[in-house]
């Protein structure tokens, strides 16, 4: 059975369309991950209907066009993300970074008027892509308790999901998570080490049965 999948999501991805796929890498792994479920998928469907073999090509077909829709659409996304914030496609989907020092004064968790107007820009351009599953992650230097920053970042991813909220992104596909100084990004004994620890980050992943069933690569 591996084997069998292994060769369906190849052939798979050899018909996919090499050229975007050799453009992002990220392109490819959607097809390939996609290829690999819906092989399995459709060999389980295919040996009840007496074909394991058809029903894992055909599976893996359906798959990998499904999971390169979605590579492709993050790759977009992400574009118009970039706009707004420092933003970089991951494996699962994508990460955009919002500094605190943009968003909240020092301590607080009230978002600046800035802050307010590109979360909307953020949310405007989320709502296009009604898969989106995002996980609001706020960090916060070493300086003070942990119970301290933990609580202040929590408050912070807060602050940052009602806003999306308030800008027309569904909250129950929102989850706000409080870090506090966990996962430095830079050295904390100095000034610009700490200011960049002092960030909100928003992870965008993907439910697959949420992908519109009309969907291009662009909303």
């Amino acid at each position: 059975m591996k084997n069998l999948l292994l060769v369906a999501t190849a052939a798979v991805i050899a018909l996919t369309g090499c050229q975007s796929m050799q453009e992002n890498p990220n392109t490819a792994k959607g097809v390939g991950i996609g290829g690999a479920a819906g092989g399995a998928l459709g060999a389980i469907i295919g040996r009840n209907n007496g074909d394991t073999g058809k029903g894992a090509v055909i599976g893996a077909a359906a798959g990998a066009a499904i999971g390169g829709l979605i590579g492709r659409r993050m790759d977009n996304q992400a574009k118009e993300l970039a706009k707004v914030a420092e933003t970089k496609r991951t494996e699962q989907g994508l990460v955009s970074k919002l500094k605190s020092d943009i968003l909240f004064e020092t301590g607080k968790a009230d978002l600046k008027a800035r802050a307010k107007a590109d979360l909307a820009e953020m949310a405007g351009i989320m709502k296009k892509y009604p898969e989106n599953v995002l996980t609001v992650q706020g960090y916060t230097d070493s300086t003070g308790s942990a119970a301290v920053n933990e609580a202040l970042s929590q408050r912070r991813a807060e602050a940052v999901k009602t806003q999306l909220v308030m800008n027309g992104m569904p909250a129950q596909t929102i989850t706000a998570v409080g870090m506090g100084p966990a996962n430095p990004v830079g050295d904390n004994s100095t000034a610009a080490g700490r200011q960049a620890n002092r960030r909100v980050e928003v992870n965008v992943t993907v439910d697959e049965s949420k992908v519109p069933q009309n969907a291009t690569s662009a909303p």
